[in-house]
């Protein structure tokens, strides 16, 4: 991909997104960031300052023990009603209250308010790849991702020298839209939402508000090659991004004022 960006006064230049492979199999207290720099040696891959590793929320949790078996819940009578209306497994919907507040159930969906402060599907309650059938397992969001990333950009720090940038991402759904998303959830080192200054102006000369989800555009791109099945590719090094100096959080991305205004006519036909 080859861009012109005159805001930032720099020349056309090349982004590349490369796979990091050979990362293994996640365990719980796993060091994450000893396990991307060491896969990214053995492959002779190198950091520069300003690259952003986008990484699947996926091994965050598996590390963070955010990994619950379903064997262990026993589901409410809330949780009971609720499975009838959505035909969801009832320990699943037991779990998806704990994580989150529940908006909307119809057959097939349950729409909630996730405590992180984000719209999403069931939660972001998710059983792909997190063991053989016979286990019942499901994976929980990480519980507070920006520190998440924090954790790893400074652990790569440590091990590199460099500077780079994190987005923890995770495939969510929206509303209206078919299939899922790679969207941002965590981040770390890099501007979560750019904005333009005041006298930006479009090739006519107009005035424009500028404001661009970097992070979750950052995500989107890492998800095309990570894949959503079997690839096993939980981390992606996205080089030659250029971007304003600064250190975004995931909330920056989060209209928190309107969703809590609007909470009433989400809910207002739900009879739970």
């Amino acid at each position: 991909m080859v861009f012109v960006n005159k805001k930032l006064k720099c020349a056309v230049y090349k982004t590349t997104m490369t796979a990091v492979p050979d990362i293994p199999l996640i365990k719980a207290g796993n060091d994450l960031g000893e396990i991307i720099f060491g896969a990214m040696a053995r492959n002779k891959m190198e950091t520069r300052d300003g690259d952003i590793l986008v990484i699947s929320s996926k091994i965050i949790s598996k590390a963070e023990g955010r990994l619950v078996s379903l064997k262990s819940i026993i589901p409410s009578k809330k949780a009971e009603r609720i499975a009838q209306k959505s035909g969801k497994d009832p320990r699943v919907v037991e779990l998806i209250m704990k994580e989150g507040e529940i908006i909307r159930v119809e057959n097939g969906i349950i729409e909630t308010i996730h405590k992180l402060g984000f719209i999403c599907t069931s939660s972001g309650i998710d059983r792909a790849n997190t063991g053989t059938l016979e286990k019942e397992m499901v994976s929980l969001l990480p519980a507070d991702p920006d520190d998440s990333a924090n954790r790893i950009r400074n652990r790569i720090k440590t091990l590199t020298g460099k500077e780079v940038g994190i987005v923890i991402n995770d495939s969510l759904g929206i509303r209206y839209r078919a299939g899922s998303l790679g969207l941002a959830i965590g981040v770390s080192g890099i501007p979560a939402l750019l904005t333009g200054d005041m006298n930006e102006v479009d090739i006519y000369g107009k005035k424009r508000n500028v404001r661009i989800a970097f992070a979750d555009e950052v995500a989107a791109a890492g998800s095309l090659l990570m894949g959503q099945s079997d690839a096993g590719l939980p981390v992606i090094l996205i080089s030659g991004l250029r971007y304003k100096n600064k250190n975004g959080k995931i909330s920056d991305l989060l209209e928190s004022g309107r969703l809590r205004k609007d909470i009433g006519k989400l809910k207002r036909n739900i009879n739970l």
